[in-house]
């Protein structure tokens, strides 16, 4: 039993490592390019690619600029071993483990680099459309017509918000008398739209996609309060989306979709 926690500790701590190493490079240059320092770009020896290990290591700073890490790093990889090993104690089985296990290291990988760069890589998104379409499509529960419904639903869908997004921006603009460079949909949204409607299939899509959209309506309900009370406020200001669709497609794919139908599909 020992023995078990421990692969699954750290299998889950590899798979937060690894997140964490490809939210450093994907943004910048779309392909792996090393563990490196986000201050000076100086390369990060071995022992400084894990979080946890670089401070009894000795290696918690940059070698070169002696930037100290933030919160993000050892946070993910901690996330990771606490997701792993919640996701082996709900379904030990190979056919679900796996695909829920990289569900998890997408949406994380997603969530990172659109809250930190406000951005959402066709290089994760589209091999992630080809690997987890598939294993939708192969499974009996699911099958082709509703994983592919539901990913033409999700993609379509948000193109339509898209679109309209970009006429109320420019409606925006001319009435201000100066452009509007910020748009309330990215097409990465449209991508990742499409993404989750793959995972989850026709029509827990629909579900999926709403929760996001109300639990981002609340946030900057929420965000608009407290800057007018800081008297901060400023129009147009613009919010990570993907994180919100993410919350949306996890509640539903890992469970709670009979909570939500019973609640808001009564």
């Amino acid at each position: 039993m020992a023995g078990m926690i421990a692969v699954i500790a750290m299998l889950g701590w590899l798979s937060g490592l690894a997140v964490n190493l490809l939210a450093d490079s994907l943004p910048h240059s779309r392909r792996w390019a090393g563990p490196h320092c986000p201050g000076c770009t100086a390369p990060r020896p071995p022992a400084a690619w894990s979080s946890l290990l670089a401070i009894p290591l000795g290696a918690g700073r940059c070698a070169y600029c002696g930037r100290r890490r933030g919160l993000r790093w050892p946070a993910v990889e901690l996330i990771g071993i606490a997701g792993f090993g919640l996701l082996y104690a709900r379904d030990a089985r190979p056919a679900t483990l796996l695909p829920a296990l990289l569900v998890g290291f997408t949406f994380l990988l997603i969530t990172i680099i659109d809250l930190e760069h406000r951005l959402i890589p066709n290089v994760i998104v589209l091999p992630a459309a080809v690997v987890l379409g598939a294993i939708g499509i192969l499974d009996p529960g699911r099958g082709a017509v509703k994983v592919l419904t539901g990913g033409l639903a999700g993609a379509g869908s948000f193109y339509l918000l898209y679109l309209m997004g970009g006429v109320f921006a420019r409606a925006m603009a001319r009435a201000h008398g100066r452009p509007i460079d910020e748009v309330a949909f990215g097409f990465g949204d449209v991508t990742l739209a499409g993404l989750i409607g793959l995972i989850v299939g026709w029509p827990a899509v629909v579900l999926a996609l709403l929760i996001g959209i109300l639990a981002a309506g609340v946030f900057s309900l929420g965000h608009v309060l407290v800057s007018l009370l800081r008297r901060s406020y400023s129009a147009f200001t613009p919010i990570p989306y993907g994180p919100f669709l993410v919350l949306g497609a996890s509640l539903v794919y890992y469970g709670g979709r009979a909570l939500f139908q019973s609640i808001l599909l009564p």
